[in-house]
């Protein structure tokens, strides 16, 4: 094994006695080469996002003590505001919503979370802060370190990096008079010598100097320093470490080719990584191991996929020695203070709630955990941590935001909310009604005749500072549907004429009732559903690194005479953690909405009710050939395009009937006449929905004796339970997660189908 050299003639506490052994230098040093440098070697463009773990075996793990009490120590970095590179915008959001994360759920004092923004963010302040952080971790601490900003790179003269590329991160005044970027392997040697028992780095940042056309949306990057002479003087090398430690995973959130994004989500910037990593590690169970937590952020940045209308989404990749993909994110900490926090995490961040009349009441903080107006929240009592699915005191709607909390309509079950009392996160902001489209730069006449094409029944034209769904331009004689980020076509079509009306209007169309449709989601739910395309792996091997595979699965329309198979025929794969009704939803290509599961067309035998048991895999249908258990198939036919699908699973049989009612309902609106008159039914069916879903947090279910989920009846459409008999033939232990009984919880999953010829 050979060993690094490192000379980092800018940061002072190298020369600490304290410092690390070459060879731990060289580890740490090779393991940010490897994750900047891997994506580099394979395709010229760059972008990264990664989540470095060092696992509980850290460098200087023997030398410490177990009667030594630790805590849970963070450095958040977060830069908008650069002053010589282009500004951002949702850094510091970021890490303003990961330290109330770590803080209300992950049992982080704030005394010991260092917040680090804009102007304090400099290449000196960096340093300073990460030297602090060294100096005061104990070998019993855990340690979370987050970075979101400008990435970059810098030649390589030394000949060290087989692509001769360094990589970088851009402090506040970076590209300013003398100031270099801060190299990996500066953050490398520094980190080598912290002391923590377990340290995760997240670097929300890409490389690739790429852009995108919308204003709202931006490329974390920004072009190679040609400066060389600086990076002369802050580090060199000689050599590196030919192999990966044992003790570190990498998680990065992006393939070599694509952009770590910024922008608009739910009404407020962000990376897009990091939101989803907030999403996955805020709804995680308590314990989730990285691989869960790799899990949930593969199925945000599927919603988010949807949201956006991209093609496909940056493919998270998670490297490292398998055996590691299994530990915990935050390692178990015992403090000597009696008042801590920590092992009594709560299940889910949450957010205090102040009444200031018997209706309406402040969420505090509840911005930086995701609130905007129009969601909605579950109210528990003071002092709660287990946010029990059905037993919230009553819920809140968000009605407007002011200096970072919420103020919402409190809408109590049968007492006002006491002053303290803590809300979590249960439902996002709905869709909008009609589509945001921005359009690009073109001349008056043609912004004249583009207006006439669009229809203002489905069309909200915005302007430069509102985020924006789709963009619009004119090349040639064509008119372009292009992504919110500018950078994919989604459609093309030749000025003139109602077909081109129509095309443009059904893409739209479909792109809103998908997005109302994946706006259904309980963010506080204990049941953890997944879905995939039956034969298509959710993660894929590359060699050491697991790569979750975003990109939608792709189906062509089924000939006449054609056989049967995976590729024109859809079969799905769905699997949770409690017994489960499941209700599986499709938003197709022309906009229409269709209940594919339960159906009509299905045995009587098969999944009756839809009842999933956990110890089970639904296969859906179970066999595409002839004679299948199920009953039915699902081919597909022209138009083509892309498919949402949805599945619900919810406790109880209840709140599956709802779904299945207002779906049903859905379909027979849309199915009847043109598509503008339909839009009022549709947005007023799924707002049903949506407070009918909301109203399960506070009401429950009673379990009933039999088996499975607890059966309830009710009136179609109706979201009010009863206890009835056991209707079905199963039978069983009532619905648990990890021994406690579940009812009156659902959640969702989704799947991204694209329809060829």
């Amino acid at each position: 094994m050979n060993r690094t050299r490192i000379q980092v003639d800018s940061v002072d506490q190298l020369h600490n006695p304290r410092r690390p052994s070459p060879h731990s230098t060289a580890v740490v040093s090779r393991f940010f080469d490897l994750v900047f440098r891997s994506t580099v070697i394979r395709l010229p463009a760059l972008s990264l996002a990664c989540l470095l773990v060092l696992a509980p075996a850290f460098v200087a793990a023997q030398e410490s003590s177990a009667a030594t009490p630790g805590v849970r120590r963070a450095l958040l970095i977060g830069i908008n505001r650069y002053r010589a590179v282009p500004e951002l915008q949702g850094s510091v959001n970021d890490v303003e919503t990961m330290r109330e994360i770590l803080t209300t759920r992950y049992g982080f004092e704030r005394r010991y979370v260092t917040l680090l923004t804009d102007e304090a963010a400099t290449r000196r302040g960096i340093l300073e802060a990460l030297e602090k952080l060294v100096q005061d971790s104990g070998p019993q601490d855990t340690v979370y370190v987050h970075y979101s900003g400008h990435g970059s790179q810098v030649e390589d003269s030394s000949g060290t990096h087989e692509n001769r590329v360094n990589q970088t991160i851009v402090p506040q005044d970076g590209r300013t008079s003398d100031v270099p970027d801060i190299l990996s392997l500066e953050l490398a040697v520094i980190l080598a010598r912290l002391r923590a028992q377990s340290a995760a780095i997240v670097l929300d940042s890409c490389h690739s100097g790429g852009a995108t056309r919308a204003i709202e949306i931006r490329a974390r990057s920004v072009p190679a320093d040609t400066r060389l002479d600086l990076y002369r003087r802050a580090a060199q090398t000689r050599g590196i470490v030919s192999s990966l430690s044992s003790r570190f995973v990498v998680l990065e959130a992006t393939a070599p080719d694509q952009l770590a994004l910024d922008g608009p989500i739910d009404g407020r910037y962000h990376g897009f990584f990091t939101y989803a990593l907030s999403k996955s590690i805020s709804h995680a169970h308590p314990g989730a191991t990285l691989r869960e937590i790799f899990a949930g952020v593969g199925q945000e940045l599927a919603r988010l996929q949807v949201e956006f209308n991209q093609p496909f989404m940056p493919e998270p990749q998670l490297e490292g020695p398998p055996a590691l993909f299994d530990h915990p994110l935050f390692a178990s900490v015992r403090s000597a203070d009696p008042a801590s926090q920590l092992g009594r995490e709560p299940r889910l961040p949450w957010a205090a709630v102040l009444p200031r009349t018997p209706t309406e009441g402040s969420l505090v903080k509840a911005v930086l955990l995701g609130a905007a107006p129009g969601s909605k929240w579950a109210v528990y009592p003071p002092g709660e941590t287990q946010f029990t699915p059905g037993a919230a005191l009553g819920t809140a709607t968000v009605l407007r935001l002011e200096n970072g909390d919420a103020i919402a309509h409190l809408d109590w079950k049968s007492h006002p909310f006491p002053a303290g009392s803590r809300a979590v996160a249960l439902m996002p902001t709905k869709a909008p009604e009609r589509v945001p489209v921005r359009l690009l730069n073109m001349s008056p006449q043609q912004r004249a005749q583009v207006t006439q094409i669009l229809s203002r029944d489905i069309v909200n034209l915005v302007g430069p500072n509102e985020p924006a769904r789709f963009l619009v331009d004119v090349q040639g004689s064509d008119v372009r549907l292009l992504t919110a980020d500018g950078l994919q076509v989604v459609g093309q079509f030749a000025q003139g004429g109602p077909q081109t009306t129509d095309e443009i209007s059904r893409l739209l169309d479909r792109s809103s009732k998908a997005a109302e449709i994946l706006a259904l989601d309980n963010a506080a739910s204990r049941i953890s559903i997944t879905a995939r395309v039956s034969g298509r792996p959710s993660v894929q091997k590359r060699g050491i690194a697991l790569v979750a595979d975003t990109r939608p699965a792709a189906l062509h329309v089924r000939k006449a005479g054609e056989s049967r198979a995976p590729e024109n025929s859809l079969q799905l794969e769905v699997r949770a953690n409690a017994d489960v009704y499941v209700t599986i939803v499709d938003v197709d290509s022309s906009g229409g909405i269709n209940l594919l599961f339960p159906n009509d067309y299905q045995a009587a035998s098969f999944y009756p009710d839809g009842l999933l048991r956990a110890t089970d895999a639904l296969l859906v249908p179970d066999s595409l050939q002839p004679g299948n258990r199920a009953g039915f198939y699902w081919d597909y036919s022209p138009p083509l395009g892309a498919d949402t699908i949805r599945v619900f699973a919810s406790s109880d049989l209840a709140t599956a009937r709802v779904i299945r009612d207002t779906i049903k309902r859905l379909h027979a609106v849309s199915s009847a006449g043109a598509r503008g008159l339909e839009r009022p039914a549709v947005v007023a069916g799924i707002n049903g929905l949506r407070e009918a879903l909301t109203d399960v947090a506070t009401r429950g279910v009673q379990l009933v004796s039999g088996g499975g989920p607890a059966e309830a009846g009710g009136t179609s459409g109706s979201a009010s339970a009863q206890s009835v008999g056991n209707a079905t033939a199963n039978s069983g232990a009532p619905p648990s997660i990890g021994g406690d009984p579940v009812s009156g919880d659902w959640a969702a999953a989704s799947v991204t189908l694209q329809i060829i010829d």
